[in-house]
């Protein structure tokens, strides 16, 4: 057989090829989910505040969070695809409110949502079902 006329891979090298992409994928795969998990976060922080930018402006013209006026009220929260954006039970009051961001069942491998309250505190905190937080840190 003449070796100069043989083209291609053989088997072993394709295996080789295998394992190293195997490798590299194992390596790689946990650095982007902890990206992933992040940028989603990093979007719900952003409604977040955007919400909190329209209650103050309901509060410079209204004076109050919770206003009856009719186009003075506070609207809801919008949700992002992978978290749940909702006022807290018995939220806004009349000189303070709360949000909170849940993961969504599109998110079901996230533990922690985001709690934002009128004075500027943004904690990531596990979220019970009754808006009730736990294990907080600084966001």
């Amino acid at each position: 057989m003449n070796k100069a006329r043989m083209q291609g891979f053989t088997l072993m090298e394709l295996m080789i090829i295998v394992v190293i992409v195997g490798i590299l994928a194992t390596l790689a795969y946990p650095s982007y989910d902890n990206f992933i998990r992040r940028a989603r976060m990093e979007e719900a922080k952003a409604r977040i505040m955007d919400k909190a930018r329209s209650m103050e402006r309901l509060y410079a013209t209204a004076r109050t969070f919770n206003s009856t006026n009719p186009g003075q009220q506070a609207s809801a929260p919008v949700s992002t695809d992978f978290f749940d954006i909702t006022f807290a039970q018995d939220s806004p009051k009349a000189d303070s409110y709360e949000i909170i961001a849940r993961p969504s069942a599109r998110n079901s491998r996230e533990t922690k949502g985001i709690y934002y309250n009128s004075i500027g505190i943004m904690n990531r905190c596990n979220i019970d079902s009754d808006g009730k937080t736990s294990n907080c840190e600084q966001y």
